[in-house]
């Protein structure tokens, strides 16, 4: 299952008409959709945060700090996983530190020109990305295969020396202290100690070169709805199901149990003791089992519990 919120945004903005002019907004979404399952935060980073349903009152506060700390949080998630350099979007980039808006425009410009970027170094030839902004940006910018293996990782650039001189103090490449355990444990990190490199880059180095370009985020993790339910009319009380929460609220959490009508978990019925608050016992996004209490057809309400379901 692959959520569509947003979906309808993406697909009536200026970014979707850029990316498919020729097609009709219901083509537009189905292809955000589709992306999503593929790589999700590369896709989601073209639709504000606050279209994905950020909260139930995400209207009630201050919306430029709201703004600016989403954009914070969106920073921090595509730094922390990484980007590939080659097929990154323009609004992926914009998110990397470093780059914003005109820069990213410009890496899409100078890759359409002149071909797939085959180092990090050549960040420098693209126009207007100074010096500083390559200190910043380049470590965060991933190139799979490229000559230099440490361009994959998640290493600086300024910090290639430090390697290159462990792997020479260890008779091997740069690419055998990646891929050998044995060749690492050699390694006295003391010995590598400067004035301006402290221990804790150093342990942060060791720590790539176990896992150079790793996508730090969990593998998907597979879910279905029960098969026997469809529309409201196939629950039953008594029933226990799958869901997923799809909203937290302040008196409970609602579910989605793959009939196109979320049901209420109420705040009572989270778990076998007091909770105070729902985000205690449970997450957004979170896949939960459920029991099926009460099914109120006229009002269209469905009221659910979590008590004595094992989870």
């Amino acid at each position: 299952m692959v959520s569509e919120d947003g979906a309808s945004i993406y697909s009536a903005s200026a970014t979707a008409r850029e990316e498919f002019p020729n097609e009709d907004v219901t083509v537009r979404g189905a292809v955000s959709i589709g992306r999503r399952l593929m790589d999700p935060l590369a896709e989601l980073v073209k639709i504000d945060p606050k279209s994905i349903g950020v909260g139930q009152y995400q209207h009630d506060v201050d919306q430029t700090k709201l703004k600016h700390s989403l954009d914070q949080t969106v920073e921090l998630c595509v730094n922390s996983v990484g980007v590939n350099l080659n097929t990154a979007s323009k609004n992926l980039l914009t998110y990397v530190s470093g780059l914003g808006p005109a820069l990213a425009q410009n890496i899409v410009d100078y890759r359409k020109e002149h071909g797939a970027f085959t180092s990090r170094a050549q960040l420098k030839k693209v126009p207007r990305l100074g010096p500083a902004a390559y200190q910043q940006c380049a470590g965060f910018l991933r190139i799979p295969g490229a000559k230099n293996p440490l361009d994959a990782s998640a290493v600086h650039p300024e910090s290639y020396p430090i390697v290159e001189q462990m792997a020479k103090d260890c008779g091997c490449r740069v690419i055998d202290l990646m891929k050998n355990p044995e060749e690492r444990k050699k390694i006295d990190l003391n010995r590598y100690k400067t004035s301006t490199v402290g221990l804790p880059t150093l342990r942060d180095i060791m720590k790539e070169l176990e896992k150079p370009g790793l996508d730090p985020r969990d593998k998907i993790e597979t879910f279905e709805f029960d098969p026997r339910v469809k529309t409201p009319d196939d629950l039953v009380p008594g029933m226990e199901l799958p869901g997923i929460v799809t909203n937290i609220t302040n008196f409970g959490a609602f579910v989605d149990v793959g009939v196109h009508q979320d049901g209420l978990v109420h705040i009572s019925q989270l778990a076998n003791r007091y909770v105070k608050d729902p985000n205690d016992v449970i997450k957004l996004h979170q896949h939960v089992r459920v029991k099926v209490l009460e099914v109120d057809k006229r009002r269209h309400r469905i009221a659910l519990t979590m008590k004595g379901v094992g989870q």
